[in-house]
């Protein structure tokens, strides 16, 4: 059945996002935060700013009027940079009604607060919103080209489940259900944390023994920050945990595994933010898991060594030296 959605945020991922929605039949409002875009897409049919090539369906209509786009939708996708969600779901708040379901697309965990999206949005709304949280590996320019692509979609709710199923399911897009929204969002964030690290020694030129190596105690980490946070390590093991870390450290569009790269390479983050003029969300979770290692007590010597190389002028040859010299264990811990 046809329905009307608003998917909030203009980038790639938000962009892609419309774009499969509108090709299951449905009508999407594109809430834009760039006046720039929405009339690029309006009039040329493309978003040549952040997911240029792809014609959009013309059942795409974009918004700078985030009332306009959220009116009458009973689903709200946020594509929103973690950086800028809370402003963003202000700014809707005098629009939300209580039928509405958010769906959570963000990928990250805000600084200071240490909320993941979803708490986020509850914060703002002042009440327990029905939400999902839709994580996986899953590039936007190869869903927008209907590229066979698999996702994690954590929800509370069962009939929740059966409708987004119904909403997002075609014959190149296959979402997997799971109930742990905790353990979906923390593996889409903390991936991004390791691919810096990874591509911070293939810009240093180190072996792929040391990479593979660095690749399966990231995920160690994430299962033990996962765990000390509530979530389930099942989840890690899934699409949104070791299917989205495989992409990203792996995969050639990967925003963290480039800055990475170029930070192993020598250049510092200043030189990086004065170059593009903005900065992958991986580089503000690293802040956020560097906070919660500490409130937490836990030792996360990965974690916290690419905080030290970022943020502190440490070496990677001091990240592999705390790793080399922890004290020898079991593998993995659960």
């Amino acid at each position: 059945m046809k329905q009307s959605i608003c998917v909030l945020g203009d980038g790639a991922w938000g962009t892609a996002i419309a774009v499969l929605l509108a090709n299951n039949g449905h009508s999407v409002n594109l809430w834009c935060n760039d006046e720039s875009v929405a009339r690029t897409i309006a009039h040329h049919g493309c978003n040549d700013r952040y997911l240029s090539g792809i014609t959009l369906p013309n059942t795409i209509t974009p918004t700078i009027d985030i009332a306009q786009a959220m009116q009458g939708a009973r689903w709200i996708f946020e594509a929103v940079p973690v950086k800028f969600l809370r402003v963003t779901v202000e700014k809707a708040k005098p629009y939300v009604t209580a039928d509405q379901a958010w769906i959570v697309l963000s990928k990250g965990i805000e600084k200071d607060t240490l909320m993941l999206p979803s708490q986020i949005i509850d914060a703002v709304l002042g009440y327990t919103a029905t939400q999902a949280v839709f994580s996986g590996p899953s590039f936007a320019r190869d869903l927008a080209h209907k590229k066979i692509t698999a996702a994690t979609l954590a929800v509370t709710d069962y009939q929740v489940s059966s409708d987004l199923i119904a909403l997002l399911a075609n014959s190149y897009f296959r979402p997997y259900i799971s109930y742990d929204m905790l353990g979906a969002q923390l593996g889409g964030a903390l991936k991004n944390v390791v691919a810096l690290a990874i591509g911070m020694l293939d810009g240093a030129s180190y072996t792929d023994n040391t990479k593979t190596f660095i690749l399966a105690r990231g995920l160690q980490e994430m299962i033990m920050l996962t765990r000390a946070l509530g979530g389930q390590h099942q989840t890690v093991y899934g699409l949104s945990g070791l299917g989205d870390l495989v992409l990203t450290c792996m995969g050639s569009l990967s925003k963290n595994l480039a800055v990475g790269k170029q930070l192993g390479a020598g250049r510092t983050l200043d030189q990086l933010i004065a170059q593009s003029g903005a900065i992958p969300e991986g580089v503000n979770t690293v802040v956020s898991v560097n906070q919660l290692a500490l409130k937490l007590n836990l030792s996360l010597p990965l974690f916290q060594g690419v905080y030290r190389i970022i943020f502190e002028s440490s070496s990677l040859d001091a990240l592999l030296n705390d790793l080399m010299s922890q004290p020898l264990e079991h593998e993995c811990t659960l």
